[in-house]
């Protein structure tokens, strides 16, 4: 199970563009199968100023589910306005009487759906999207929660179940969780996994002591079938990834192709490839790994982490990439915890990318068609809108947050399948 790489929201627009947390080290990557022929991103001068969505809103029983899908997204929003770290608040700025967060249901064209309230100190993160788009988890990110909500996107109906570790969904009806706990290395103990009804009571129990592939690490993607698992593991020397049926009984192993690495899957890059990402002495490496032990493929070049480093200029790690028609993208780190996009270039390295009139730092939620999701932050601190990002146009349209009704996004997740 991967932990959630979405904690923030985006750089919001109004009248005043946010400046995002300085740094000189901040890249972020596009990646496509074949870099060398990548299109390139368009020239045109975009407009200084993100577009801004003419959506409605409206209520729970507006939505029109015969149309929820790809491209839909949930976002947690708060009527507080976020600040830089250290900065003092507007003093001609609105404040609400009261804090209120919404879990937001929202379509590609921003009209928004209010789908349950939460009261005032009270804002969970949206940990997971049922895969028949039916249901969503919110809870605490970290440490692992001992309970979560499960919300009926219908009815707005909450069900709160115990758990001790991290829960997602299960892929395989809708109506069950899989709940991990991480390895630990103080005791060499494997991490756990283990499938739960929505009521908390324990369905099945996983093996976790994988024999000679290791030991379960905690990292895991379940196939949107729900039919496979592919975990990552802690072993002696060599570790591997082991990919599992439903059942529970081992496939196959995967060896790490990075020598001497540690993987964790990522995401699904296709139907049959996980994003991997990789770790050894000398860096940090993404590569995509066939789940039927084909030869995997390098995305990126190995990243040493520092700054120097000639060819990332200032991206000091990639956690995950998206391939999208005007090429592949990356989520990397910068120094100070920024955070900012980047384009795969064509010798496997990283460019980054400036999102016209939004903070240099950015978390990608995800990618829908040939758009990304953007979270802007405020420097270092909060967030504030959500947008979409058309690399091949180079132009962004803000669907929630300022201008459009105050505020911050703190999460988003898109439609099951995108994330």
């Amino acid at each position: 199970m991967k932990r959630s790489r979405i904690t923030v929201g985006l750089a919001a627009l109004a009248a005043v563009a946010l400046a995002g947390c300085s740094s000189s080290s901040g890249s972020t990557t596009a990646h496509t199968t074949s870099p060398a022929t990548a299109p390139p991103i368009s020239t045109t001068i975009a407009p200084a100023e993100p577009a801004v969505a003419h959506g409605v809103k409206a209520a729970i029983g507006d939505v029109p589910w015969a149309k929820v899908g790809p491209g839909w997204m949930l976002a947690m929003w708060s009527p507080e306005t976020p600040h830089r770290f250290g900065a003092d608040p507007d003093p001609d700025e609105q404040k609400p009487e009261t804090d209120i967060p919404t879990l937001y249901l929202v379509d590609s064209q921003g009209n928004r759906y209010a789908i349950a309230t939460f009261g005032n100190g009270d804002e969970p993160q949206v940990l997971d999207w049922s895969g028949d788009g039916s249901h969503a988890l919110l809870g605490a990110r970290y440490p692992a929660p001992s309970k979560v909500v499960s919300i009926d996107l219908h009815t707005g109906a909450q069900t709160t179940i115990p758990v001790d570790g991290y829960p997602r969904y299960s892929h395989l009806d809708g109506k069950s969780m899989l709940v991990a706990t991480d390895y630990n290395s103080n005791t060499d103990e494997p991490g756990t996994l283990k499938r739960l009804d929505l009521a908390g009571n324990e369905q099945q129990s996983y093996p976790t002591e994988l024999g000679g592939a290791g030991k379960f690490g905690g990292d895991y993607l379940e196939s949107l079938d729900g039919a496979q698992l592919v975990l990552a593991t802690h072993g002696q020397d060599q570790n591997t990834m082991v990919v599992m049926g439903n059942d529970g009984k081992i496939i196959r192993t995967l060896t790490s192709p990075m020598a001497h690495g540690h993987c964790s899957p990522v995401r699904w890059w296709t139907t049959t490839v996980v994003l991997a990402n990789c770790r050894n002495d000398a860096g940090g490496q993404l590569w995509t790994v066939p789940v039927d032990g084909s030869t995997p493929a390098a995305l990126t070049a190995v990243n040493s982490g520092q700054e120097d480093d000639p060819g990332f200029g200032g991206d000091i790690g990639d956690d995950v990439a998206y391939q999208l028609p005007s090429g592949t993208f990356l989520q990397s780190a910068g120094a100070c915890g920024t955070m900012f996009l980047s384009r795969l270039t064509p010798d496997m390295h990283t460019t980054r990318v400036k999102i016209p009139g939004v903070s240099d730092d950015v978390i990608v939620a995800g990618a829908t068609a040939d758009k990304l999701l953007i979270l802007g932050k405020v420097g270092c601190s909060g967030t504030t809108s959500m947008l979409t990002y058309d690399p091949a146009a180079n132009t962004s349209t803000v669907l929630l947050g300022p201008p459009i009704n105050g505020g911050g996004v703190s999460d988003a997740r898109l439609f099951p399948g995108q994330e």
